[in-house]
């Protein structure tokens, strides 16, 4: 893989072509913003993939679907294996594919993917760009194939975290997570430990799609007193966090509800002809304050 590093006054990324993953970004300062991931390390799919990176791209879909399958018009469309889960088209393809340069500079970054796998052919085209004390990631996406398709988008951060970090967005309900982290019923009720209306810690085993989402979360930082801020065009939010000790939280703004193509009228799921696209952006913004 080839990894630039890119930055400005304010920030500092390094962006791998395999996966269009970032494997860091980090203040003036040097403080990781993300978590950070070894750019020396091998890239042998079998030792290292963008699983184990600061952020990944979810194309095209997002999460996973029921069965590994879903229909549209009454054909039946099964998604293709994972070659990182057995069950499931985890996040789509884009993460684990090699992309492709076609735009550089000392601040930004485009990458491009042509894929055809199973019922979805697009091109995809990946922006990371430093602005001010911003990272804008924008997400274009295009449908290649003859037949219609049903497409997703999404981010997948890591967000560097400590014992004192604190999380707060509003959503107006959430999927309660169920067997093989499928999401089941709605609750438009937030039980306390997945309300984050107001400062919270997050704290145990996380997995849930909240809906509704008003496309901002912020993440606060006591100890270095810095609040950093997730913006997203996104009506749903992912909450992942696999224990209190591993170092990141993960906030995944995408464009569709987990296992939409299972649920009435696919939330959130664009279906796109020949030649349509669909965009997904995401900034993340550093401040200074407690």
């Amino acid at each position: 893989m080839t990894v630039y590093t890119l930055s400005n006054p304010h920030l500092r990324m390094r962006v791998s072509t395999q996966g269009a993953c970032l494997l860091g970004l980090e203040d003036e300062q040097g403080r990781p913003l993300l978590r950070e991931s070894d750019p020396d390390a091998p890239c042998d799919p079998g030792q290292w993939h963008p699983g184990q990176s600061a952020l990944f791209p979810m194309v095209p879909l997002a999460n996973r679907v029921a069965g590994n399958r879903f229909e549209l018009w009454g054909e039946e469309h099964g998604l293709p294996e994972s070659p990182v889960d057995p069950d499931f088209f985890l996040h789509g393809d884009g993460w684990l594919r090699q992309w492709q340069p076609v735009a550089l500079s000392g601040s930004a970054v485009t990458l491009q993917l042509i894929s055809d796998n199973g019922p979805f052919h697009y091109q995809a085209e990946l922006d990371y760009r430093l602005e001010g004390a911003s990272l804008v990631a924008r997400i274009t996406l295009t449908h290649l194939g003859e037949s219609p398709c049903l497409y997703g988008a999404g981010f997948h951060p890591f967000f560097w975290r400590d014992v004192l970090t604190q999380v707060r967005f509003l959503a107006s309900g959430v999927w309660q997570e169920g067997v093989d982290h499928l999401p089941t019923s709605w609750s438009g009720t937030l039980a306390p430990h997945l309300d984050f209306r107001r400062w919270r810690r997050p704290q145990g085993w996380l997995n849930h799609c909240y809906g509704g989402w008003c496309g901002r979360a912020e993440l606060a930082h006591p100890a270095r007193r810095q609040r950093l801020t997730l913006t997203s065009d996104s009506a749903f939010l992912m909450l992942y966090q696999p224990d209190e000790v591993s170092g990141f939280v993960c906030l995944e703004p995408q464009s569709h509800a987990a296992n939409a193509h299972h649920m009435a009228g696919h939330p959130g799921l664009r279906l796109l002809a020949p030649g349509d696209r669909l965009a997904l952006v995401m900034t993340l913004t550093v401040t200074d304050g407690a």
